[in-house]
């Protein structure tokens, strides 16, 4: 922000803005000199909740602060009683001074000779306008803060269909009394197949609506935009530039003076006119759900959506909350709304059967010419993303998809987000509504079948490249367990485990996406190496859903393998999900089968893992006879493993078992040991694990003041890796262990955390604490004898 105060009036007439300015730079440095500190600029405009361009137009003269606006300055400078009534008393006579200023120019207006053209050629605005408050927030806000000197300029930008006039003119409506000197509107018609933009032929419809006798205008292009500025000159109008495709289409329609409104709307995100001309711009996505829903309202009445409520839902869905879209299907609907829905739903192409047979009405058609007119390598990125599968996608993963460097796709994906054909995510992956989708999808399979497979496999390589990486770092003990995957081409920026865990937390609904493609299109090697390799994080982070649905596809994948062990591990990591959601007998049923296969196979870490398994469900179902028999035998394989890490984690579950079935003094032993070994090992996962299991032991043998060391050594470690699913048991373990020394209060703010942490899981442990919050005795670790699911 500059530091360059403007200077004052020194006429004897009114006072200005420029004089209240310089009077706020005197209050401000005032304020330093009392403070011994100068000042950030941007820190005080926050302070004031107002922006930091919008305080520098203050300290210019350019636009005069709001009275309360003054008075929240004024206290944040600390300002003396003198002064506020000082800078106040001189607000007050430069705003009387400028309702004067205005009251002059209003009567030149109107004074003007009759003949001088006001036209008003804004088109109507429809009558089934709804939502979009937000944005009309903005724009208004935008306006208040325009700067003096220039034409207020913004464009609204958004991808096709998306409401983009429709808001313009809504907008426009609206200001019709602030620009007394007439409305002009111009469809560029940028994106017309057969009719390039054309500036001159816009200048002449402009000319002659503002008066200009159509021998007097010139023929070349500059020489118009000279003469159109020359006419706008004074004059405060409002010109809508609907439809444009660039910032060269539009530059030469532009008045250079103060008075004029220009709105400007196009699928281009028009950069030129934001860096060049200083335009103000407003990106457009979808409707919102109770928008999109209260448009079909308008268009087809309250009583129809509330006798078929699901299907407007469902349309609501189908149509991708796109405006147009969802005009075009209350048009089509018919007698039925349900029997449109499940046409619409069964039809092969979606964008057919939401089509229309008026061009500006056709999806298809809407969607092809942005399309057509995008270069090359961007064209191509877009149709194959029609092949890739997931909501989002990030560069690269592009670059997969393309078989080019990160940069091309960084480049190419540059050109269809600036043409709104993708959107950027604040976490930088790129994404864009189902119909757009569903449009590069039709592309896509007009292009050759092996060019198609060869684009799937690739992109399917990058995932479980990246998986695989992502994997290593999550759990760097149990590397061995993740699956073989092609050497990586280019992988995303995780060389840690908490950008690993932010990698998998972003691409989840991508690789869940994905991976159900994988079997659907017959990538079973793929399909099942990424569920097995997305494993632990899905159970770390307490996704217990998703981490069944991940492995159901993987087994399915597996089956069709035709390698035993491919489908004895697919079925473990199946029934482990499974164990989570207390489904026990399905869980039971596929471990057998696993440890049988893996037992023919003599596969002895197979074996070993599927008891440890066995030992998990049988723990969770309640039978910890059971579950110690299968700790036991795998305590007895990890000799011929030479293992330490397999057996600190067969001494984990004998100590778990044997506290169980209420023998602490044994327990305590096996765990003691198992925690030295995770140490040594350096595996904290293990070690949060078993130092639950100590605090346990430490609590029913009377020593609840050590329990609580261990829980909260443990509760700390969950934190660390993420864990939401252990965090949430080991902060119950600690409401107990703290009630057992004597201090309910803090046990039960550690309960209600519990609690908190139970429902965002939706685990029905939740139901237990709260009955325990609302008055039911509370229970003590261990005497159930299993961890819920």
């Amino acid at each position: 922000m500059s530091e360059e105060p403007p200077r004052a009036n020194g006429s004897r007439g009114s006072p200005s803005r420029q004089d209240l300015a310089v009077a706020l730079w005197s209050a401000i440095r005032r304020s330093e000199q009392r403070q011994g500190r100068d000042l950030d600029r941007v820190v005080l405009a926050r302070r004031v909740n107002i922006s930091p361009s919008s305080l520098y137009a203050y300290l210019q003269g350019r636009t005069l602060l709001r009275s309360t606006t003054l008075d929240r300055l004024l206290d944040e400078l600390k300002a003396t009683p003198a002064e506020k009534r000082e800078l106040g008393s001189l607000r007050e006579a430069v705003e009387l001074g400028d309702q004067r200023s205005r009251t002059v120019e209003s009567r030149a207006v109107e004074s003007r000779p009759s003949g001088l053209p006001r036209p008003r050629q804004l088109p109507p605005v429809t009558r089934d306008f709804v939502g979009r408050a937000a944005e009309l927030r903005t724009l208004d806000a935008l306006l208040t803060d325009g700067e003096c000197g220039t034409p207020f300029i913004v464009v609204i930008h958004g991808t096709p269909g998306v409401g983009k006039t429709t808001l313009a003119l809504h907008w426009a409506h609206r200001l019709k009394d602030r620009c007394p000197d007439g409305q002009l509107h111009v469809n560029l018609r940028g994106f017309d197949d057969d009719r390039p933009p054309d500036p001159g032929q816009a200048l002449d419809g402009l000319l002659q609506a503002l008066g200009a006798a159509p021998k007097s205008v010139p023929c070349d292009v500059d020489a118009k935009t000279a003469l159109f500025r020359s006419f706008m000159v004074d004059r405060r109008m409002l010109l809508i530039l609907d439809n444009a495709r660039s910032a060269e289409s539009v530059r030469p329609l532009l008045p250079s003076t103060d008075g004029a409104l220009v709105i400007v709307t196009s699928r281009n995100q028009l950069d030129g006119l934001v860096v060049r001309e200083g335009a103000h711009r407003l990106g457009l996505d979808v409707l919102p759900y109770r928008d999109a829903l209260a448009l079909l309202e308008r268009r087809l009445g309250a009583p129809r959506l509330a006798a078929e409520a699901s299907a407007a839902d469902e349309l609501v869905e189908l149509c991708a909350r796109l405006p147009l879209a969802l005009s075009v299907s209350a048009a089509k609907v018919g007698a039925s709304l349900e029997t449109f829905v499940r046409r619409t739903r069964d039809f092969h192409d979606r964008l057919e059967a939401l089509g229309s047979h008026e061009s500006d009405l056709d999806l298809r058609t809407v969607f092809r010419t942005s399309y057509a007119l995008l270069p090359r390598p961007a064209a191509r990125l877009f149709r194959l993303l029609g092949l890739h599968a997931g909501p989002d996608i990030d560069e690269y993963a592009c670059a997969a998809l393309l078989d080019e460097d990160a940069p091309a796709a960084r480049a190419a994906l540059s050109v269809l987000a600036s043409g709104n054909l993708v959107g950027e995510q604040p976490d930088g992956r790129f994404g864009s509504h189902d119909l757009l989708r569903a449009f590069a999808r039709s592309l896509a399979d007009d292009s050759p079948p092996d060019d198609r497979g060869a684009a799937v496999s690739r992109v399917l390589d990058h995932y479980l490249s990246t998986v695989v990486h992502a994997g290593r770092h999550i759990q760097e003990c149990r590397t061995d367990d993740l699956p073989w995957a092609p050497p990586p081409r280019q992988l995303p920026p995780v060389t840690d485990y908490g950008e690993a865990m932010t990698w998998f937390t972003a691409a989840l609904p991508t690789l869940r996406a994905m991976i159900a493609q994988a079997v659907a299109e017959g990538f079973d090697s793929h399909a099942w190496r990424l569920a097995c390799a997305s494993s632990v994080f899905l159970r770390r982070t307490g996704r217990r859903a998703d981490r069944v649905l991940i492995q159901h596809a993987g087994l399915t994948a597996a089956l069709r393998s035709g390698s035993p062990a491919v489908v004895a591990t697919s079925q473990r990591l199946l029934a482990d999900a499974l164990t989570r959601m207390g489904q026990f007998p399905q869980a039971l049923s596929l471990l057998s089968s696993s440890l049988t296969t893996y037992t023919e196979l003599s596969d002895t870490r197979g074996v070993f893992q599927a008891r440890l398994s066995l030992v998990r469900t049988h723990e969770a179902a309640g039978n910890p006879a059971a579950a110690l028999r299968h700790a036991e035998a795998a305590y007895g394989l990890t000799t011929a493993l030479g293992d330490r890490l397999a057996r600190a984690d067969a001494l984990t579950h004998l100590a778990k078992q044997k506290q169980h079935l209420n023998r602490y003094d044994e327990s305590l032993p096996h765990a003691l040991r198992a925690l030295r070994l995770y140490v040594r090992i350096g595996y904290a996962e293990g070690e949060a694990d078993i130092l639950r299991t100590i605090g346990r032991a430490e609590q029913h043998l009377g020593r609840p003041v050590e329990a609580v060391a261990h829980y909260e050594r443990s509760l700390e470690l969950d934190r660390l890796l993420g864990d939401r699913f252990w965090e949430a048991h080991k902060l119950q373990d600690l409401a107990g262990g703290l009630e057992a020394a004597g201090d309910p209060g803090a046990a039960r703010r550690r309960r209600e955390e519990a609690w908190a942490a139970f429902v965002a899981l939706r685990h029905p442990t939740a139901d237990l604490i709260r009955a325990e919050l609302d008055g039911a005795a509370p229970g003590v670790p261990g005497t159930a004898g299993q961890d819920p699911p």
